[in-house]
Formats: C-alpha cells, sequence, structure tokens
C-alpha cells in the first residue's frame, strides 16, 4: 500500500491523546473501505496498525475495530459519510493531528490510483470540516 510508507513515518508518540488516536485511525479506516474495493491486505494493515497503538480504553483493540468496522459499514450503506468524518474530525483538536488527518485520506485514497466520486466527495468534506488546521 502507498499509505504504508506515511503510517510508518507517523510518529504516534507525538500524540498523548486517545481520542485523536481513535478519531485518526477512524477516518483510515473510512477511507479504506469508502470505495468498496477493499483488500485484505488492507484491513490486515489496518488491524497492526490499530495493534502498533499506545491504547488506553477499557475496551479492548480489537473489540473496538469490529465495532468501528461496523459503523463504517452502516455510515456507508446509510450515506452518512459526511456525519461520520464530520464527528470524528470535531475530535481532532491539535493541528498537528488535522493535518496529518487530512494527509492519511488523501494517501488512502490516492493509493490505488484512482479517487473515486465516493471518495473524492469525501475528501472534500473532510477538507472543508479541517481547514482551520494551523
Amino acid at each position: 500500500m502507498r499509505f504504508e510508507n506515511f503510517l510508518q513515518a507517523l510518529d504516534m508518540g507525538q500524540c498523548k491523546d486517545q481520542i485523536q488516536r481513535q478519531a485518526l485511525f477512524d477516518i483510515g479506516l473510512m477511507f479504506v473501505k469508502i470505495d468498496d474495493v477493499v483488500e485484505e491486505s488492507e484491513l490486515v494493515y489496518m488491524q497492526d496498525w490499530l495493534k502498533s497503538l499506545d491504547w488506553d480504553s477499557d475496551v479492548a483493540k480489537m473489540d473496538y475495530y469490529k465495532t468501528l468496522e461496523s459503523k463504517i459499514d452502516h455510515a456507508i450503506a446509510a450515506s452518512e459519510v459526511e456525519d461520520f468524518l464530520a464527528h470524528r474530525s470535531s475530535l481532532l483538536s491539535d493541528p498537528w493531528m488535522k493535518e496529518n488527518a487530512l494527509k492519511l485520506a488523501e494517501d488512502i485514497a490516492n493509493a490505488d490510483g484512482d479517487v473515486d466520486a465516493r471518495e473524492q466527495s469525501a475528501l472534500d468534506f473532510l477538507r472543508a470540516k479541517l481547514k482551520d488546521i494551523r
């Protein structure tokens, strides 16, 4: 995956806030799934990324992942992607995290070389939500 290099370079140690880490992960997984072209390797990579995160929650990581995956599938099926992204982006308070959320979404959307209409619409929406990233 092309966004793998980005994720490896992302120093999650800069963010000590569990809510922001989860929101960043949530946005990433949404962009993996939004175009309905999901390879098993992408899901495995996202699960491995989640496993590598510092985690300070009563919910186990894989339980969180399974619940999140269901929420994303529902949001996509119900045309509620913007609501999902609006909520997650509102949880990002650090400018650094906002910048990285947008970079992550762009990298994932571009990973297969084809940004479809759903991805483009979601990217445009996320850019608007995170426009005050400085």
